[in-house]
């Protein structure tokens, strides 16, 4: 495909052809492991010279046991594209070890080989470094910080001159909006790049691949051969680490006077959100062991950013909230809430960054501040209400949130785009002109821009081409006509109004004072249970990461088991949270094993049983404990094999609970686990621990035979035909206990396992001699008639119960405590125990000596 003007966003970058020198590639059948295509050079890493032909078996080629392997790592891929990474491999003709990727794509196997860099010690140290990463990461709690640590962290793991964190915004543009670099370099910090620096075609491939690197933008491509026939499928290298890249970006990279780069994506809910990328001013390699352990940070930093961007929406959704609530509890007894919304339309100003706000409603206008006049706005609800015959909006859109800063342009009123420039339409009611209006005045501003936002036209003896542009001097823009963007912050709290006065409308146009009372109060315990609920989930993802990685063998082990498990708890908080299939036991089941059935092999994976709905609580351990039944059976158990199946059922009832068989039969023959590692420590404790729930898990010959017990206070029935419903590290250095509680027994009650084990480990590194666990206030005492402790650390919202007759039995006893807790303030705490130390989940080691401390202090002082 040649590359011209009218094409350049439609270049096939996927099938290039050909590879970066500082590699060679074999295309192999999936089917007889011989040789489809191999890049030119393959001989000189390889050591076989001329002897490598089409056609060849791959033992031939790179020995019998290195063959072994590229079919192992081919097996752990799942005949997916995600890539098998085999370290330090040794092949039949070669002097030096070798790094292997290997992946399947389009019936074709993809083997790219490297030279290795210290093998095993190298993914050691690439492991230690990855995890040191996350855990620096995972203190920073909004977008910017989060990016500027990024671009820090990241730039010392991996060598680069510069590291940005670049943006992707509303337009497709992009903005620098973190760096850290060499101090001789040009910034480009806050800068913006146009959407066609990443093409479409680029960016769909950041989305499925989300590590590429450039080693030398000035290269030679490297063939693939033979050439690919009439008819014959090209070589999809959409997932290949050594494909060659546009030579279109390679100039544009030499324009900016970088010889290397390397982008990792940041993926929020599937889309590309922006991309951590590294530029360098010499040619540069990084070893596999580094991209892997940096494709897994992405990962884990794409959920930070997620995070981030969800705390700050909760905080603008809380902050309106409570706002409205000073609103309408202003409000007259006998006045109607639109009446309400006439006379105190100033206080709205007060929820946005804004100039001006308006209410059309019930055919009236009421203004204030900087607004349109009252023709200016009857033209702009008719618009919004998909009345004007220019740009009419449909009838689904009309009840939605609606803004612009541009609003001469997209409603073509030559009146806009002065002292009213931008707005966010907020529907009040199904009415379809009942709207509250926040307005924006112009602000004439300037875009930096990195070089001006243009590709140049060059005349060559083929005709005219596009080229990258050459300079990246600081171009500015003058925007005129617009008001300044609004944020996320901004759309959320006007979402937050849309809600709150809908539903206000819907129940209710008259409250007593007394009824508003009440209303605050559960709102404001709601919000304290989010935070609570959010806090718990934060350091529930620590315990998991921390876990995981102390029984990691590699970084690829970790990085698919890490991100296996994230990906099961985000799929139990996202069920348990939808109105529509939230908690129902069937669709979590079916999650996991649709990921199993492929092809005419939809039998292998059966589940049926009644229709069951769980808890909030149940939903997420059960979203864990069947995925790691199910991960353990792709690997060891049926479904790792093509003949194997497994069947899952379950039945209800009302003295039982809620019973789940699940049968392996077909696969290779099962034998017990000599130790138990961290997935079935996971399935015991979490049941037994956090739902009082059993595990018989039976390793028949045959296959796995387990059951699982819920009990009935977690699960329900569901009619026929009826609705769906960061801590502080503990002298990491040496890992050496902190002085504090040498020699001390603590009681621990803690009702979620993985925090319990967290919180366990810490008294332990602080001097715990003992750490006695309980998991519910009944448990704690029993414990307490044979068992009295030093001291004690309660987390007082215990599900369904407090920790107050503890602490109370406590008090009795003489004995200190402190309590754990999410919340952000004492409000659940009763008033007698609120002097009882408090310490914010998650705990770290300082703030929990601190407080034990205090609670020591409390009861010398006789307080």
């Amino acid at each position: 495909m040649t590359v011209d003007l009218t094409n350049c966003d439609r270049e096939p970058i996927q099938i290039p052809g050909s590879i970066q020198p500082h590699g060679v590639m074999l295309v192999v059948s999936p089917t007889d492991f011989t040789l489809l295509f191999a890049s030119v050079n393959a001989g000189d890493l390889l050591g076989n010279g001329a002897a490598i032909k089409p056609g060849m078996p791959l033992a031939e080629i790179i020995g019998a046991e290195a063959a072994h392997s590229v079919r192992n790592a081919s097996a752990k891929a799942g005949g997916s594209e995600i890539a098998g990474v085999e370290l330090g491999m040794t092949v039949l003709h070669g002097t030096d070890p070798v790094d292997m990727i290997v992946h399947s794509h389009k019936d074709r196997l993809i083997v790219e080989f490297e030279p290795s860099l210290d093998g095993a010690k190298s993914a050691k140290d690439a492991l230690d470094l990855t995890q040191g990463l996350m855990r620096r990461v995972n203190v920073e709690t909004e977008v910017g910080a989060l990016a500027k640590s990024g671009a820090r962290l990241v730039r010392a793991m991996l060598g680069f001159d510069r590291v940005m964190v670049y943006q992707f915004l509303h337009n497709g543009a992009g903005r620098v909006i973190a760096e850290a670099k060499q101090p001789e370099l040009e910034s480009f910090m806050g800068q913006h790049f146009p959407a066609s620096d990443i093409p479409y075609q680029a960016r769909r491939l950041y989305k499925l691949n989300t590590i590429r690197t450039i080693a030398d933008a000035s290269y030679a491509p490297v063939p693939l051969e033979p050439a690919i026939k009439p008819g014959e499928l090209p070589i999809d290298m959409s997932f290949a680490q050594l494909r060659s890249v546009s030579p279109i970006h390679c100039q544009y990279l030499q324009n900016m006077g970088v010889h290397a780069s390397m982008s990792i994506s940041i993926l929020i809910d599937g889309e590309l959100w922006g991309l951590i990328s590294c530029h360098h001013e010499s040619p540069k390699v990084v070893p596999v062991p580094l991209r892997v352990g940096a494709e897994l940070f992405g990962h884990y930093f794409s959920l930070q950013i997620s995070v981030a961007e969800r705390r700050a929406h909760i905080v603008a959704s809380s902050v309106a909230r409570e706002r409205l609530d000073k609103i309408l509890a202003g409000l007259a007894v006998d006045e109607t809430l639109m009446e309400g919304l006439r006379d105190h339309l100033d206080a709205f100003s007060e929820l946005f960054d804004c100039d001006g706000v308006g209410l059309w409603a019930e055919n009236q206008w009421t203004a204030s501040g900087v607004t349109p006049t009252h023709d200016e706005a009857l033209e702009l609800v008719r618009y919004l209400a998909g009345e004007e015959q220019v740009h009419p909006r449909s009838a689904s859109s009309q009840l939605a949130l609606w803004h612009t800063q541009d609003l001469r342009k997209l409603t073509g009123q030559v009146n806009f785009g002065q002292s009213v420039a931008g707005v966010i339409a907020i529907p009040l009611t199904s009415m379809p002109r009942d709207y509250l209006l926040i307005f924006r005045s112009e602000e004439a501003h300037e875009i930096e821009w990195a070089g001006k936002p243009t590709k140049l036209v060059i005349d060559t003896p083929d005709g005219q081409r596009l080229t990258p542009r050459g300079s990246f001097e600081t171009w500015r823009e003058e925007v005129r006509g617009q008001s300044r963007p609004w944020s996320e912050t901004d759309l959320t709290a006007a979402d937050t109004v849309r809600t709150y006065l809908r539903d206000v409308f819907l129940k209710q146009n008259e409250i007593t004072a007394e009824e508003r009372g009440r209303l605050d109060q559960r709102r404001r315990m709601l919000n304290d249970e989010l935070n609570h609920r959010v806090k718990n989930i934060i350091t529930l993802i620590k315990s998991i990461a921390v876990q995981t990685g102390a029984h990691a063998g590699s970084v690829e082990d970790y990085s698919s088991s890490f991100e296996g498990r994230l990906r099961a708890l985000a799929f139990a908080h996202d069920q348990s949270l939808s109105a529509a299939v939230g908690g129902d036991l069937a669709t979590l089941i079916e999650a996991e094993a649709g990921l199993h059935r492929y092809g005419s092999e939809t039998e292998r994976v059966i589940a049926a049983g009644a229709k069951i709905r769980l808890n909030d609580r149940a939903f997420g351990t059960l979203a864990l404990v069947v995925h790691e039944l199910m991960t353990n059976a792709a690997k060891y158990g049926a479904l790792s094999v093509p003949t194997g199946r497994l069947d899952i059922s379950w039945t209800f009832s009302e003295s039982e609970g809620c019973e789940i068989r699940w049968t392996e039969t077909g696969g290779p023959p099962t034998l017990a686990p000599s130790r138990q590692g961290f997935g079935s420590k996971l399935i015991q404790t979490t049941m037994v621990y956090d739902l009082g729930g059993l595990v018989d898990l039976d390793y028949l010959e045959s296959g796995l035979v387990a059951r699982l017990v819920i009990p009935p206070k977690f699960a329900s029935l569901v009619a026929e035909g009826s609705p769906p419903a960061p801590s502080e590290a503990v002298d990491a250095g040496t890992g050496a206990a902190v002085p504090g509680l040498d020699g001390l027994s603590i009681l621990l009650v803690e009702d979620q396992s993985l925090i319990a084990l967290d919180t366990e480990e810490l008294l332990r590194q602080l001097g715990a001699k003992e750490v006695r666990l309980s998991p519910d206030a009944a448990h704690a005492m029993r414990s307490l008639g044979s068992y009295k402790p030093d001291a004690a650390v309660l987390d007082f919202n215990l599900g369904d119960d407090t920790s107050e007759p503890i602490a109370d039995h406590l008090v009795a006893l003489g004995i200190p405590f402190v309590f754990a807790t999410g919340y952000g303030d004492n409000v659940m705490i009763p008033e007698h125990l609120r002097d009882v130390p408090v310490v914010r989940k998650p705990a770290g080691a300082k703030s929990l000596l601190n407080q034990l401390a205090e609670a020591y202090e409390n009861l010398r002082s006789g307080e």
